[in-house]
């Protein structure tokens, strides 16, 4: 490939004629040709332009420059003679309206940037609002689909070994509060949590209003939770509220997979079906974890 670099540089006096005999030596090639010429004639006027700004400034005179391609100041591009090759003539004359537009005054650098800058940051944010409302309708669309599948008619009966335990416990306020499918994150060990969607409790006052005051203050509070273990076993865990956008869920942490999900009697599985009821013992509040009803 021929580079204009190796062209021999005329001086602004050179014929359009000449330079295209000297290019015409090198390439035979239309294509080619035409590549090489408007490099070497936009190379000159270049470099011809830098120096007289630089000129003008050092002089502090005003630089002016050709309106149209009669002008004086476009004699160092002179065009050819009807007799050259038409497509040749074509192309000084293209070239020499694209040397009169790198006249006129373009745009600062900054403001282009800057508009190039808002226009990408308009783009992301209609993207990010896109992806937003489609996962929202993805979410929606999958808890109404939960809610049918799960819904009840009424609220279950508890088991009476539950109630046996509750008596024992003199326990009081029994409350239904959800029938959910477990999660894989319910069984988990990495997330050791048991969550309580907001959507899918049957009843939300199981939380009473100084236990609500430090739950929305991000703190948790302990409680009891009697597991579906043939032995019903009671263990000890923590309740926290994790609020989102538009809702919020509880959550039963702490030692939820070492002392319920990783025991075997307790029969905990992804997509088990579970049901959960609250109760009071004094002011303490309790759960009651069954899978067997189910």
């Amino acid at each position: 490939m021929f580079h204009v670099g190796e062209l021999k540089v005329s001086n602004c006096n050179d014929s359009f004629t000449k330079i295209m005999e000297e290019i015409r030596e090198v390439t035979n090639d239309e294509s080619e040709f035409e590549r090489l010429l408007t490099e070497r004639i936009v190379t000159a006027f270049i470099d011809g332009f830098v120096e007289s700004k630089k000129a003008a400034k050092d002089n502090k005179v005003q630089l002016e420059f050709p309106k149209n391609k009669n002008d004086s100041a476009a004699g160092c591009i002179p065009r050819k003679k009807r007799s050259n090759r038409k497509r040749a003539e074509k192309v000084s004359e293209s070239l020499i309206q694209f040397i009169q537009s790198l006249t006129q005054e373009e745009p600062v650098a900054s403001d282009v940037s800057s508009s190039i800058t808002i226009g990408l940051e308009n783009e992301e944010q209609e993207e990010e609002n896109r992806l937003k409302k489609k996962r929202k309708v993805s979410c929606e669309k999958i808890v109404k689909r939960q809610e049918q599948e799960f819904e009840l008619e009424a609220e279950p009966e508890m088991p009476e070994k539950f109630k046996r335990i509750i008596k024992e416990m003199n326990g009081i306020k029994t409350t239904f509060v959800m029938q959910k499918k477990l999660t894989q994150t319910d069984v988990a060990k990495v997330n050791n949590r048991l969550s309580i969607p907001r959507k899918q409790m049957r009843n939300c006052d199981f939380v009473d209003e100084e236990e609500m005051k430090i739950l929305d203050d991000k703190k948790g509070i302990m409680v009891y939770l009697v597991t579906p273990s043939p032995s019903a076993d009671i263990v000890e865990l923590e309740l926290k509220k994790w609020k989102m956008s538009s809702t919020y869920t509880y959550n039963l942490i702490g030692a939820w997979f070492k002392q319920v999900v990783d025991k075997e009697a307790n029969q905990l599985q992804p997509k088990g079906l579970v049901r959960l009821w609250s109760f009071r013992q004094d002011s303490k509040l309790c759960f009651v974890l069954d899978n067997q009803g189910c």
